[in-house]
């Protein structure tokens, strides 16, 4: 894989910066260079650097066994923490990932900060809600860690290809963000498109720190909020272990909200009133209203919380009520997903809601048993070829 130096360009209040990407070998069919683009008016903001491509394209590279050769600058920093970042992807999914060679044209030791912004990743959810409450000066007392951006990536929860939905998010989150004090920064990169489908969520913490790269030293910190807790850590594309290994001499990344389960996340924002008509928990067809499907296994987790809460009557972006049917026929397909279910069975066992830990137990029980039976049925497919081979 080639990495060529970045191309900044200007123009329709936009700015765009861009690397031409040469993947070689049989690999599928990728876009001919990975784009972030902003706001004209963070033009300024704006570095130089590969950083941001590299970061975004590791596992790429890595999933197809690519040496990178990059042809521009990058951090020293960088590049030291991604060996550790390429042996702990390899450790957990040998599989799927193997270590790569980086060759760059230049290394930079030193990054003048041109700015302290501290930018967090929004996307209208819990996790990223979260943070934002957590960082205002009413609950955070030190000024340097408040957050004074949110950054709305296209191209990441909300595909390209769903525009409307994205915009009206977008205008929808503006002018909340104008409210408590913070500027939402929109952007757009196509970095999923050189992902294998259906791998995203292993793959999609390195392009979104990427794009928070990309705006160069104005940056000083980047906030990724937590997905799962300290004491349920699986593998996946955002950690903990290793988001931090994603800095640069400038640009500090912190992995946010790890200490709090969903729920935990859910009781401190639910009461908040600039989450109401905004909480975005799945992306549904474009239709020009921000609101959430109601049936699909993130929505119904969500609004089994507020539910319990008492908060779910005045979150609008839930019009529909809960079909406990619903809830007993989610199919939870991986590590994670187990783990909010869990999390959902003790908190409601707590409060004696025993519908919620009947419906969402039932729905367990099911997953386990379709995981059984796929498990066996390639079990027993793989142990046939190599029996037919044997014996031919």
């Amino acid at each position: 894989m080639i990495i060529h130096e970045p191309e900044i360009k200007l123009a329709n209040d936009l700015v765009t910066v861009a690397s031409r990407i040469e993947i070689g070998g049989s690999t599928p069919k990728v876009p001919d260079e990975l784009v972030f683009e902003y706001p004209a008016k963070f033009a300024s903001w704006i570095g130089q650097r590969t950083d941001p491509f590299l970061t975004s394209l590791l596992l790429v590279a890595m999933q197809y066994g690519q040496d990178i050769a990059v042809r521009g600058t990058v951090s020293s920093r960088l590049l030291l923490g991604l060996a550790e970042y390429q042996r702990a992807f390899h450790r957990w999914f040998p599989w799927r990932f193997s270590p790569v060679a980086i060759r760059v044209h230049r290394e930079a030791e030193s990054d003048p900060v041109s700015g302290g912004a501290r930018v967090c990743a929004f996307s209208g959810g819990v996790d990223s809600f979260y943070s934002l409450w957590s960082h205002l000066p009413a609950n955070d007392p030190n000024p340097h860690s408040r957050i004074s951006h949110l950054l709305f990536v296209h191209g990441f929860d909300v595909p390209l290809a769903n525009g409307t939905t994205y915009e009206t998010a977008r205008d929808a989150f503006r002018p909340m963000a104008e409210r408590v004090g913070v500027e939402l920064i929109a952007a757009r990169t196509n970095a999923q498109e050189f992902v294998p489908p259906r791998n995203w969520g292993v793959f999609h913490g390195a392009p979104l720190v990427g794009s928070a790269q990309a705006l160069g030293g104005a940056v000083r910190r980047f906030y990724v909020p937590a997905s799962h807790t300290y004491s349920d850590l699986i593998p996946w594309g955002s950690d903990p272990r290793v988001d931090h290994l994603l800095s640069t001499e400038s640009l500090e990344i912190v992995h946010d909200g790890a200490s709090a389960t969903r729920i935990d996340k859910t009781t401190a924002i639910a009461p908040w009133p600039e989450t109401r008509g905004l909480l975005r928990v799945c992306s549904p067809q474009p239709n020009g209203r921000l609101v959430n499907c109601c049936r699909c296994e993130k929505c119904l987790r969500t609004m089994l919380a507020l539910d319990m809460l008492g908060e779910l009557d005045v979150q609008p972006t839930f019009p529909l009520p809960i079909d406990r049917r619903a809830v007993r026929a989610c199919r939870y397909r991986n590590a994670s997903d187990f783990c909010f279910a869990y999390e959902m069975i003790a908190y409601a066992r707590e409060h004696r809601r025993w519908d919620v830990v009947l419906d969402t137990a039932t729905a367990v029980a099911k997953s386990r048993l379709t995981l059984f039976a796929h498990g066996a049925k390639s079990r027993a497919i793989r142990l046939w070829h190599k029996v037919r081979a044997r014996w031919r």
